[in-house]
């Protein structure tokens, strides 16, 4: 009776073992899928991911790391040192939120932003001396920010987002208040900020 209770735990044990075993070989083998399955998500992540933030990276440039990600909706890169921006970021052609503050930028934007389909726009303390013409061109645009850069001079092309700009910050520009009353005049529904 004893060694047959011994023998049945022997079974038992060794059932439960090879159990713990194959369980063990099974959860391997599903990570391992997963793993090579993620892998493949993860690099699909990087280049279909809606949110790029890359804010607090000390970049001093925007390469093709970030500008082929062609299907982002927002890029985040705020407090860096990046001086200008490449053409080819204009392959962006998914993008409703760009936040470039807090960065080195000079002279104006880029002309290829107007392949955007932007909604915010932040470029605030940067040493930007110009706006593009181009931004004119941005009708989903909703929110601009250009605060806190040298702009001096505004275009005229800025009339054209009249009817979705609602926010336009221009607080600390040497900007002229016949500039500012101007632009009151052709954004009358924008609540702009000087």
């Amino acid at each position: 009776m004893k060694n047959a209770l011994i023998v049945t735990l022997v079974v038992i044990v060794l059932a439960l073992g090879g159990w713990l075993i194959y369980d063990k070989t099974k959860s391997h083998n599903s990570t391992s899928s997963n793993t090579s399955t993620s892998g493949q998500s993860a690099s699909q992540t990087n280049t279909t991911a809606d949110v790029l933030d890359y804010s607090s990276k000390g970049l001093t440039s925007v390469g093709p790391d970030i500008y082929n990600q062609t299907t982002t909706t927002t890029l985040i890169l705020s407090n860096n040192s990046i001086k200008t921006l490449p053409s080819q970021m204009g392959r962006m052609t998914d993008l409703q939120v760009l936040k470039l503050d807090h960065n080195l930028l000079d002279d104006s934007l880029i002309a290829e932003v107007r392949l955007m389909p932007l909604t915010t726009l932040d470029v605030s303390y940067n040493n930007m001396t110009g706006m593009p013409a181009e931004i004119g061109q941005l009708n989903k645009l909703q929110t601009l920010n250009y605060s806190y850069n040298h702009i001096t001079g505004l275009p005229n092309e800025l009339a054209n987002l009249k009817n979705n700009l609602k926010t336009f910050n221009l607080t600390g520009n040497p900007i002229s208040p016949s500039q500012i009353t101007k632009l009151k005049s052709e954004l009358p529904n924008t609540n702009i900020i000087f």
